[in-house]
């Protein structure tokens, strides 16, 4: 377990050296009074801006009182958040510090009823609800760093039931629809960040069944679909676009990218407002170093979805390989091989405005690539907060 992942690595190097931290030291670390048990995932980290102040124990029988003999070292990280919080909220237990009993929490030994708190690294709230005998009951919320609802469920008994409300990171709904009995039940409906209905579909009893739905962000419908007995049935009427969408992707995966772009053009002539067709036909001419043409395609499909994350994405890394030489690092994000560059040379102002811009979008609306937040950090800096 690397613990040590909890700081940022400049923050941690320096810290680690001022307190000659030696590099195979087992070290435990302890925020706002929460051992850190787990390695923090890439949205639970903690700058030093963060923190109010730093204890570090090394005497081994202080280390035999706290319960951490075991370790060569405690460091006690209080957050300026914490310190803020008053005595009665810093009372309320945390998850992170109850025991799973066969789907029972306990906390001092008993199935544990009241309120509770989790908190992010940063000190920020993180998730909250209450109990009754071990088992949530009422409102449950998770939280963004930022402090907006990223989800609000309702439990009874520990089993979902009732309405379920997702977020995206700037407050706007994602999705919604409800629970009974722990399953997904009757219409859900996906949104995109201007509000427009993204996708309905029905269920039942936890699996999707019925019609569902597709629609682009300017409200026009991009497909309707049928799942019965678990099996969905595309929408007959693109039947053509898919099987030509498929013949370019798998011309584009055998790096074919001339027959790739002809297939994907065939669906433009079918539908000129397809956008994946301009999306695909941009990203076979990102791997054919043809990168003008892509950042048209692109900017194609974002007039026709202006939330195609993919597209966002791209098109920012499109700019970034136009505009760079030197050194380079291959990177892989919807089936392009992005390669961003390590040479000294500067990147225009407007095309580094509008890389930035693409990649914060593409994160606030969920792009799962990591790398999209590395990219973000090393070229637009202290810029990537959204």
């Amino acid at each position: 377990m690397n613990k040590i992942i909890l700081l940022s690595v400049v923050y941690l190097f320096a810290f680690a050296t001022s307190h000659a931290q030696a590099p195979n030291e087992k070290i435990m670390y302890v925020v706002d009074s929460i051992p850190v048990i787990d390695d923090p995932k890439d949205e639970n980290e903690i700058s030093q801006d963060d923190i109010a102040t730093i204890s570090v124990i090394r005497n081994k029988d202080s280390l035999k009182t706290l319960g951490y003999d075991a370790f060569d070292g405690a460091i006690y990280i209080f957050t300026k958040e914490y310190t803020k919080r008053p005595d009665s909220v810093k009372l309320i237990p945390s998850l992170k510090i109850m025991k799973d009993k066969n789907g029972i929490l306990f906390f001092h030994d008993n199935p544990y009823t009241g309120k509770f708190i989790d908190y992010y690294y940063s000190g920020r709230k993180q998730e909250q609800g209450e109990m009754i005998n071990g088992k949530i009951n009422g409102v449950y919320k998770i939280y963004y760093q930022n402090g907006n609802l990223i989800v609000e469920r309702n439990y009874v008994n520990g089993v979902a039931n009732g309405t379920e409300k997702e977020y995206f990171e700037d407050g706007s709904l994602k999705q919604k629809g409800d629970f009974i009995n722990g399953k997904e039940e009757g219409i859900w409906d996906m949104y995109f960040p201007n509000g427009q209905l993204k996708q309905r579909s029905n269920f039942k009893n936890g699996a999707m069944d019925g019609e569902t739905t597709i629609y682009y962000s300017t409200g026009k419908i991009l497909a309707v679909e049928t799942t019965k007995n678990g099996k969905t049935i595309p929408d007959k009427r693109l039947d053509k676009v898919y099987e030509l969408m498929k013949k370019g992707n798998e011309k584009n995966g055998d790096e074919d990218y001339k027959n790739a772009i002809k297939n994907y053009s065939k669906v433009i002539e079918i539908d000129s407002t397809y956008a994946e067709a301009y999306f695909a036909r941009g990203t076979s001419k990102f791997n054919g170093q043809k990168f003008d043409e892509a950042i048209e395609d692109y900017d194609k499909a974002l007039t026709f979805e202006p939330f195609l994350k993919e597209a966002l994405a791209n098109r920012a890394f499109a700019r970034i390989r136009k505009n760079e030489s030197g050194g380079r690092e291959i990177l892989r994000n919807n089936n392009v091989s992005v390669i961003a560059t390590r040479g000294d040379q500067k990147i225009p102002a407007d095309d580094l405005n509008k890389i930035c811009t693409d990649l914060r979008r593409a994160i606030l609306l969920g792009d799962p690539n990591k790398k999209l937040t590395i990219i973000l950090n090393k070229y637009c800096g202290t810029q990537s907060s959204h």
